[in-house]
Parts: C-alpha cells; structure tokens; sequence
C-alpha cells in the first residue's frame, strides 16, 4: 500500500491490529500442534461458530464456551495456511489507518462488532446448518467498509481504494445472493461464508457513517 512517510508516523504503531494478528497466528498454530484430525475438529466445533446452535439454544459441555460467545471465537480460527494468510495480510494493509482514525481501544471493539454483525447475518441466512462457521473474514470486511468510506480516493498499490474495495465488495454480493438463488448454500456446500463478509462490510460501512453524521473525531482517544 502507497504510503507517504509522514503519513506513516502520523498513523503511530497500530497496536490492536499487531494484537490481533498475533492472537490469530497463535490460535492457528494451536489448531495444528492437536494430535490428530479428530481433536482438532473437536476444537472447531467448541469454538466455532454453527448456526443451529445458535438459534436452537444448544450447549456444548465444558470446555466449550457459551453459544453465544461463538460468536467473537469463531473469528479467531481458521481452515488452512492460505486462510489465515489472506485474512492477515488485509488487516494489515487496511487496518492502521482505521485504528489510527479510532484509537486503539476503539478500533478493537469495532473490529469484533463487524465480525459479530457478519456472523449473525450468516446465521439468519443459514439458522438450520450444523456447519462450523471460522474465520475473520466478515470483521475485516467491516474495516474494508470503514476504509471505503474514510479514505475512498486512498491508492492501494496502483489503484484507489473505492476501487479495489468496491470489486471485492461487488464480488461477495454476486457469489452470496447467487449461491442463495442456486440453492447451493447448505450444509453440504461448505465453501465461503459470504453472508458473514457482507454483514461485516454493511457493520463497518454504518459505523463508520454514523460517527461522521455525529461529527464525532475518532481521535479523541488517548492512544
């Protein structure tokens, strides 16, 4: 991402999203130190998040958290290498500036409730699925939806950010109400939570909005 210097020293250290970054990384590596693909996939399924559950009330036994707090968990957790991989290198090309624009404490928080608004609007498309739902990915959509909307002419490598953005924005609403349509989004299918990514960006894109109409400065925070 095109930056200039004193942009970079005016951003400061993003501190939440290295803390972030290193949770996932530490939560991934103790997905793959487990012994086995069966104790691994017990931990998916304590941790992640599975619709049915959910909206049916059903409790796991200790260790397992409360249902409801899959709903932060399961955004620690990831599938392969390429998952986690992708996911991180978003955050950290997008999220300083946002973290800068909110403080640190600010930024945390956002972050988790773009990622609790994504996995309750995967939840409300799929309420009957007993698939586990991982991944960061709809509260990194939030801050993708903050970024749109705080920096739209910033350029990203050669292109500006309502553009690079915008394309993959267009890209999960194309996949997530065409998969709908088809009748491919079931427990079988697997595949992409696009219901989370968009229910991240739409989190991301009103509170970022509703803090301008506020003419509320993010920056007020000490940081």
């Amino acid at each position: 991402m095109v930056r200039s210097r004193a942009a970079a020293r005016k951003a400061g250290l993003p501190i939440a999203v290295y803390l972030l970054i290193a949770v996932n990384v530490a939560v991934f590596l103790q997905e793959a130190a487990f012994p086995g693909a069966r104790v691994r996939e017990a931990f998916i399924d304590a941790y992640a998040l599975i619709p049915f559950d959910l909206t049916h009330g059903v409790q796991l036994d200790p260790p397992a958290p409360l249902t409801a707090l899959t709903l932060v968990t399961s955004q620690f957790l990831h599938g392969s290498v390429l998952h986690i991989a992708v996911n991180m290198l978003v955050l950290l090309a997008f999220g300083p500036e946002i973290e800068s624009e909110a403080g640190h404490v600010r930024f945390l928080g956002f972050y988790l409730l773009c990622g609790v608004f994504g996995n309750l609007a995967e939840t409300a498309v799929l309420w009957d699925s007993h698939v586990p739902g991982i991944g960061a990915s709809g509260a990194i959509a939030g801050v993708l939806g903050a970024y749109i909307l705080r920096f739209p002419t910033r350029h990203v490598v050669t292109l500006p950010a309502y553009v690079l953005i915008g394309l993959w924005a267009l890209t999960q609403f194309a996949h997530g109400f065409g998969a709908l349509s088809a009748r491919v989004l079931s427990e079988t299918g697997g595949g992409t939570a696009y219901f989370a990514h968009i229910g991240g960006f739409l989190a991301g894109v009103f509170l970022a909005a509703l803090v301008q109409i506020k003419d509320c400065k993010w920056r007020t925070v000490v940081r």
